[in-house]
């Protein structure tokens, strides 16, 4: 018993008992810290939104996700490699709420969802609507006492978006028809102006105006 205490515990105890406490601090290190752990910003992307829906919009757009796991991996990790998809299937026109959950997070294995904030998303959903527009050509203040419009075409186009942005809607305009005009018939195509309808497509989105000098008016450009 002797020999084993000069040979096990005796010799190079100082050294012995610094791996002892170094062994505790680290126990200690890991117990009080705990596992490590980063917080990401995450894009929020939807699925199965309901055939002809759209989206409005989105609030928040992002959300801030905290990650746990091993050092080696939360170092190199970065947004694009964690998505967050929610399925909005069974949502309504107007207001809905969806709660996101761990589930709704796909990102790489050792990792784990620590925390999600915000915990919810809310999601302003509209119909699509198709709906016939009548055309009103604009000229360019330039150009509005000097010539006169002969015809234009189409004189209606669809327009396809959301419900609440056409259903007031019986009108749309062209941008302002003008440029550098000389001869005594001018034809332009002048765009559509959708400025005002957000999230609409318009087919055609031109229109083909004729334009003709008006007799005893003369033309100065500056």
């Amino acid at each position: 018993m002797k020999d084993f205490f000069e040979k096990y515990i005796r010799s190079d105890w100082k050294l012995k008992l610094l791996s002892i406490v170094l062994a505790m601090m680290l126990w200690y290190t890991v117990s009080e810290v705990g596992e490590p752990k980063k917080d990401i910003s995450v894009a929020i992307s939807v699925s199965s939104l309901p055939k002809d829906f759209i989206i409005m919009k989105m609030d928040p757009e992002k959300v801030n996700i905290t990650v746990s796991g091993r050092v080696s991996l939360l170092k190199d990790i970065k947004e694009s490699d964690i998505r967050l998809q929610v399925n909005i299937n069974g949502s309504k026109e107007g207001e809905n709420i969806f709660n996101l959950t761990k589930k709704d997070i796909i990102m790489p294995r050792g990792l784990e969802v620590a925390d999600i904030k915000p915990s919810s998303v809310r999601v302003v959903i509209d119909r699509i609507i198709e709906k016939k527009l009548k055309t009103v050509v604009q000229l360019d203040k330039k150009i509005n006492n000097k010539y006169g419009i002969i015809s234009w075409s189409p004189q209606y186009v669809i327009a396809e978006g959301p419900r609440k942005a056409l259903e007031n809607v019986a009108i749309i305009e062209t941008l302002p028809v003008g440029g550098d005009l000389h001869r005594n018939e001018e034809a332009i195509n002048a765009g559509l102006d959708t400025e005002g309808l957000p999230r609409v497509k318009v087919r055609p989105d031109k229109v083909k105006v004729i334009l003709r000098k008006q007799s005893g008016k003369e033309t100065h450009w500056n």
